[in-house]
C-alpha cells in the first residue's frame, strides 16, 4: 500500500448540513507531492473504499476506525466528507480538534494499479518529469486523518474547486487578494521570477509499495 498526505484547511459544511463531528477535505489532487509523484484523479477506483468507507488516524489499521468516509472526485480532486464517531473517545477528540483547527491534513492510502515512471512519459504529456511515479490507476483503500502531513503545498478545497486553472500552483509566489463574489472567487497573486533549467536528472528506480 501507498502513502499520499495532503494538508488542507477544513471547510464549513453548509449550515443546512451542519452538524458536530463532520468535515470535508480535498484528498487528493493531481498536484505533484514532495516524492515528484503524481496520482491521476480520473483513475481511481473507489468501489472498494465505497464498500468499507474508514477514516483511520495516521494510517493505524491495528486500531478501529474513527469515523467513516463518502469519497468522490469533484472537479478534478478526490475530496471526502468524513463523519466522526462521536461515541468513540478517540473519534471525538480527533473531532475536536479538526474543527478547532489543531489538525487540518488528510492522506490516501492506495493500491497502486498502473504505474509510470514520469521520465518515461512523453515530454508533451503535463504529467512528465525526470522524476517521480505517475499513478494512472489506483485503488483506494482508506483515508486517515493525520498530524503531519508530507505536502503542505495543497490549497484549501474552497480556493481549489473555484481558482483558474490556467497557471500552476509552483509558479505562485504568495496570494496577494482574493476576492468572493456570489458564484466567482477572485485571486490575486505573485509570479515567481523564472529560474534557469536545471540539469535532467537519472531517472530514479520505482519505490515498492508499502505493504499494511
Amino acid at each position: 500500500m501507498r502513502y499520499k498526505n495532503l494538508q488542507c484547511s477544513v471547510v464549513p459544511i453548509p449550515a443546512d448540513e451542519t452538524k458536530s463531528g463532520r468535515a470535508r477535505f480535498v484528498a487528493s489532487t493531481s498536484k505533484p507531492d514532495r516524492y515528484g509523484d503524481v496520482i491521476d484523479q480520473r483513475g481511481w477506483n473507489l468501489a472498494a473504499y465505497k464498500r468499507n468507507p474508514v477514516i483511520l488516524l495516521n494510517h493505524n489499521a491495528n486500531s478501529l476506525p474513527i469515523g467513516r468516509g463518502s469519497v468522490d472526485v469533484v472537479d478534478g480532486s478526490l475530496q471526502v466528507d468524513i463523519e466522526f464517531d462521536m461515541d468513540d473517545p478517540i473519534g471525538s477528540e480527533v473531532a475536536r480538534k479538526t474543527e478547532a483547527g489543531y489538525m487540518s491534513a488528510v492522506s490516501v492510502g492506495f493500491n497502486p494499479i498502473e504505474s509510470t515512471p514520469r521520465s518515461q512519459l512523453p515530454k508533451e504529456d503535463p504529467a512528465h518529469a525526470s522524476k517521480g511515479m505517475y499513478f494512472s490507476r489506483a485503488e483506494l483503500l482508506e483515508v486517515s486523518v493525520v498530524t503531519i502531513p508530507a505536502n503542505g503545498d495543497a490549497v484549501s478545497i474552497k480556493n481549489f474547486l473555484h481558482q483558474d486553472r490556467s497557471f500552476k500552483l509552483s509558479e505562485l509566489k504568495h496570494i496577494l487578494d482574493v476576492d468572493v463574489r456570489e458564484d466567482t472567487v477572485i485571486v490575486t497573486y505573485a509570479r515567481l521570477q523564472p529560474e534557469e533549467p536545471e540539469e535532467p536528472e537519472e531517472p530514479e528506480e520505482e519505490r515498492m509499495p508499502k505493504e499494511d
